[in-house]
């Protein structure tokens, strides 16, 4: 049976990409290496950020489409809430990388402004300030609730006869004239459009893209503060990034929400290439109690868990969107460089527009 296309990789843009393309009237099948809810590769999680500010103006301008097109449609087809506002607080010294996204950011026309670090300080006191700390406050930001988005659109392409075949890994593809064939562990495929969303696995169907990728593991810890449980909720509590002197430098966070204490971790964007199916470290805990303890401004009473995940980091921190160099039937939507969860509708139709 000839199919009308398939997405290889069930994260969120695979998901996005399979939703616009079941829209639109094509007869989607999705597949996945792993099961439904793993926490192998970089789309798990309960919480994601949603931002203005950005260091160029590209991101600026998608994000404000993400929010005002792609997130409210998923929202009303999901019939849920997905994105929550609460202020976006993010600085660093003004000599250092922050300098970019001021000047992205503040030239944008989006609802962010710049704040002097004494008022940051008296609005969000359970944060550290540098006295040299730039500080934007970003009015358009909120978190996304990731692991419900990921249920519900699950739960969608079950309602609206999209195929999602688990624990069923693509081992090659090779194209016809007719249509491209899908070599997986379960058998052959043969359809007319390709969606590969495979993140730290897309070098693995795509050698020739490897020396462009770096796969880096990323450890993120949730704390409990010295401070009143309202404090740290959803509309007080901000969705924060601290961007440094250089990137080793770079720090982000996000309310309690879901499950117990706040979010913090080191957005780690530079590293050698590891192969995502090796075995993976634990999560150093001290390292991530030390992030957090030079963070707040309150005592951390503790580190209450860790979870781990997977960047696939591209050139310059850009996405990898656009069609297979030798087969424009083949639409390569994957190493979004850690922040694409976030765009993950708009990435979905423009997925979907390549193929159309």
């Amino acid at each position: 049976m000839l199919l009308d296309a398939v997405v290889v990789g069930a994260g969120i843009h695979g998901l996005c990409a399979a939703f616009h393309l079941r829209r639109r009237g094509l007869r989607v099948t999705v597949l996945e290496q792993f099961g439904h809810g793993n926490n192998s590769g970089s789309s798990h999680g309960m919480t994601r950020i949603i931002r203005s500010s950005y260091h160029d103006p590209r991101y600026v301008r998608l994000a404000k489409k993400a929010r005002q097109e792609g997130w409210p449609l998923l929202e009303q087809e999901l019939h849920t809430t997905l994105l929550h506002r609460t202020n976006g607080l993010f600085f660093g010294p003004e000599q250092g990388l922050f300098a970019d996204y001021l000047r992205a950011t503040l030239g944008s026309g989006a609802d962010v402004q710049r704040i002097p670090v004494d008022l940051a300080r008296a609005k969000f006191p359970l944060f550290l300030f540098r006295d040299d700390d730039a500080v934007m406050l970003d009015h358009t930001a909120g978190l996304l609730s990731a692991e419900e988005t990921m249920r519900g659109l699950l739960a969608w392409c079950g309602e609206h006869e999209v195929e999602v075949r688990d624990n069923t890994k693509v081992n090659a593809l090779h194209s016809e004239d007719s249509c491209v064939q899908i070599n997986t562990s379960h058998g052959v495929l043969f359809t007319r459009r390709v969606v590969l969303a495979c993140g730290a696995w897309l070098a693995k169907l795509i050698p020739e893209l490897r020396p462009q990728l770096s796969v880096i593991p990323q450890e993120v810890g949730y704390f409990e503060l010295d401070a009143p449980s309202e404090a740290t909720r959803v509309a007080t509590f901000p969705v924060w990034a601290r961007i440094g002197a250089d990137a080793a430098d770079f720090r982000y966070g996000l309310p309690e929400f879901g499950r117990a204490g706040v979010k913090c971790a080191q957005h780690k964007t530079t590293g050698a290439f590891i192969d995502p199916d090796a075995l993976r470290k634990a999560p150093d805990e001290a390292q991530l109690l030390q992030l957090a303890r030079t963070t707040f401004n309150v005592k951390v009473r503790g580190l209450l868990a860790t979870e781990s995940c997977l960047y696939t980091m591209a050139p310059e921190e850009h996405f990898i969107l656009r069609h297979h160099h030798a087969d424009t039937r083949i639409a390569i939507v994957s190493a979004c460089s850690g922040h694409g969860f976030k765009f993950g509708p708009v990435i979905g139709k423009e997925a979907a527009d390549l193929l159309a």
